[in-house]
């Protein structure tokens, strides 16, 4: 029979395993250095946006601008796919291949989403084009259509599952670094 410990062990060890998995994802661009060409402009975005316009909560503005970086960032990977196939390294369409053009589909069609639904003023997108949700599905796949992280069931699950902590972390961040004078003078 199974000790309490030995469940709880191995299930602390399963989500350890889990969240270096997760950070893996976030150091894959030094691994393919190619990626830092989508990756930098992202978090550079990110960053002036998070801090310096959405501090106070996402305008339609800020959505439609956040919905473009989407579709920039999946014409890349559409590019990098097309490269692959181009220069040979890619020779058939495997499922591995057709879901990753998939997801730089999917991702433009947000893009295209975010961007109507912030001209026609839908209050989803306060939400859906938050700047913290795309950086995030940007961050976390571009490494993944860079063939640096496997697509896979461990994979999805350690973005799911990490998901709270990373807006949790950068909701603290963003509480306690101080006002931009922008807002200060409003």
């Amino acid at each position: 029979m199974i000790s309490f410990f030995g469940i709880v062990s191995s299930t602390f060890l399963a989500i350890w395993h889990l969240f270096l998995h997760w950070l893996s994802i976030f150091a894959a661009p030094i691994e393919e250095p190619e990626m830092f060409w989508i990756i930098i402009p992202i978090w550079i975005n990110w960053f002036f946006t998070e801090f310096y316009q959405e501090k106070k909560g996402t305008s339609f503005g800020n959505a439609i601008s956040n919905g473009a970086i989407a579709i920039l960032a999946s014409i890349d990977w559409a590019r990098y796919m097309h490269r692959l196939i181009a220069d040979g390294i890619i020779t058939k369409l495997t499922f591995g291949v057709f879901l990753k053009f998939f997801t730089a589909f999917a991702v433009f069609a947000y893009g295209i989403y975010v961007i109507i639904a912030g001209i026609k003023t839908k209050k989803i997108v306060f939400f859906i084009g938050k700047i913290r949700w795309v950086t995030y599905i940007l961050v976390m796949f571009t490494p993944i259509v860079y063939n640096v992280i496997r697509m896979d069931i461990f994979t999805l699950m350690a973005i799911l599952a990490f998901f709270p902590l990373y807006y949790g972390i950068i909701e603290i961040f963003d509480r306690i670094t101080p006002e931009p004078r922008t807002y200060q003078h409003s």
